[in-house]
């Protein structure tokens, strides 16, 4: 495998430990492009356990308090030393060929900047109706699903921060993430805008599923708590930009 695809997977992670090792060990499983994970602890009051640590090429930052989404990938991508870059939730389960077909895309489609997959719990640009609940399920599906299709590429406005891929290129115009978005929402909404400002598209690559299992996080937060955050951060997008948000 050419060394030039070597990519950095960030998993920002706030506790829930065993989503997190299922996350990690499907990547390992079903990831053949040269890669490191970086997982950031986003100040856990859980204790990692010790199993992490020992994992090869998985590098692990710790935070004292959680510092939000967009520092703890910041942090991620300050680290990172792939030729690619992934944002991915560790409430994900990334399957059969999700990085290769992703990073096909940004290779062969013209201006690609960001590419994100299909999936069952994100934004309308992504989303497809598909009800699975077990792991066995997503793998059979995924494996099914995920084949190279490229009259499924469709540019969108907008990509979901739960799974991300681009190129250390874009990265470099673009730079870091704002992290006045605080613990979250909005900061992808922003990066995409800035990509699109620097002359790139957003794809969404419909021939990759990657599943989301959702904003464990911000459930254990409390629904009230989330729309609060919600509701701020978008008064800041406006502010920032003079503009409503996509979507």
């Amino acid at each position: 495998m050419n060394d030039q695809l070597f990519t950095s997977i960030i998993i920002p992670a706030r506790n829930e430990w065993s989503l997190t090792w299922q996350c990690i060990r499907s990547v390992r499983q079903h990831t053949t492009i040269p890669h490191e994970i970086i997982l950031v602890d986003n100040g856990s009051e859980q204790a990692m356990p010790g199993h992490f640590a020992k994992y090869a090429n998985l590098h692990i930052i710790r935070n004292r308090w959680n510092r939000g989404f967009a520092a703890a990938i910041n942090q991620g991508l300050k680290r990172a030393k792939g030729n690619y870059l992934v944002w991915l939730n560790n409430d994900t389960l990334p399957s059969h060929r999700w990085l290769s077909q992703l990073i096909h895309v940004l290779n062969t489609e013209p201006s690609a900047g960001l590419v994100g997959p299909v999936s069952n719990r994100v934004i309308p640009e992504q989303k497809i109706s598909i009800q699975l609940s077990t792991p066995e399920q997503i793998h059979r599906f995924s494996s099914k699903f995920n084949r190279t299709n490229p009259q499924k590429w469709r540019e969108a406005p907008r990509l979901s921060g739960f799974c991300l891929v681009y190129s250390r290129q874009v990265f470099e115009a673009v730079g870091l993430l704002d992290e006045r978005f605080g613990l979250g929402t909005y900061e992808d909404d922003d990066y995409c805008h800035r990509v699109r400002l620097a002359g790139y598209r957003c794809m969404v690559a419909g021939d990759t599923f990657v599943h989301h299992f959702g904003s464990q996080s911000f459930r254990k937060n409390g629904y009230r708590e989330f729309q609060k955050i919600l509701r701020q951060n978008r008064r800041y997008f406006i502010h920032k930009w003079n503009r409503l948000p996509d979507g």
